[in-house]
């Protein structure tokens, strides 16, 4: 089902993005967290106190966030990250299944004595591989600052290894989405697009649906509301929602896995 070389392959060759976006988003971690001090500030309380009640629900902010830096880190800045973190996730698998077709691997590739469901389970694994490294690098970043810098005695590590679960789920359940689509594609700039399109589509849904409550059943079909970062950082994961951002990876290897077997390379 699996074929090492096409993994370790895939890793090589998507090792420099990873470190890339890790780099990007340990650097956002450490900005964001490290100003915890300041945003908990009275006066800066006060300000956000004035803000419409419809725009800080859109962001997700209140101010009882900034008396908690579990609360603060989980339930604000790491949505962010998931933002970023899913848009890379989606462009990465995205781009495993489709670059082959464009640059023409797929005379070769897809003619060895592989089966093309393995090449694909193969790519999965090297995505999950990948996405498991990320967000081991976020969750140290994360502890270094938050528990030996700006809040020692605060700083819940036990609470954040959940909010970061979550985040790496959401992120595979991003890239399962993308697997899926990517075999209808055959040029790698339709992976950005998607990943883009899908990324910042999620986050808006979410948005829209804490600000609107008529729209309140878009949330539904965005992977914040399974990951439920915010329920995570005080002790409380949906684990409804691990199992169906699980589930999407899962469905979505395996609809990219059927379709690449029909798809027509001629």
């Amino acid at each position: 089902m699996f074929n090492g070389n096409i993994s370790l392959t895939e890793i090589s060759l998507n090792r420099r993005g990873l470190l890339t976006w890790a780099l990007i988003l340990s650097v956002f971690i450490m900005i964001n967290l490290g100003s915890f001090n300041f945003f908990k500030d009275e006066g800066f309380i006060k300000m956000i106190e004035e803000y419409p009640q419809a725009f800080r629900n859109g962001l997700g902010i209140t101010s009882e966030m900034f008396a908690n830096i579990n609360i603060y880190h989980g339930g604000l800045v790491m949505v962010y990250v998931l933002l970023l973190a899913s848009i890379y996730a989606m462009k990465l698998a995205g781009g495993m299944i489709i670059r082959d077709m464009e640059i023409g691997m797929v005379e070769f590739l897809y003619t060895r004595p592989v089966t093309r469901p393995a090449i694909v389970f193969s790519k999965a694994l090297a995505f999950f591989v990948l996405m498991t490294l990320l967000w081991i690098i976020l969750y140290l970043i994360s502890t270094i600052v938050g528990a030996f810098g700006v809040a020692p005695a605060l700083f819940d590590i036990y609470a954040q290894f959940t909010v970061h679960f979550m985040g790496y789920l959401a992120c595979l359940a991003a890239g399962g989405i993308a697997f899926a689509l990517a075999p209808l594609f055959d040029k790698t700039q339709v992976s950005t697009f998607l990943a883009l399109g899908f990324g910042l589509g999620f986050f808006i849904f979410n948005s829209l649906s804490a600000i609107f409550t008529p729209l309140g059943i878009l949330r539904y079909f965005t992977i914040y509301y399974y990951a439920d970062l915010a329920g995570a950082a005080v002790g409380k994961p949906f684990i409804t929602g691990m199992l169906v951002l699980l589930l999407l990876f899962i469905v979505g290897v395996t609809v990219s896995s059927v379709l690449i077997r029909s798809k027509d390379f001629a």
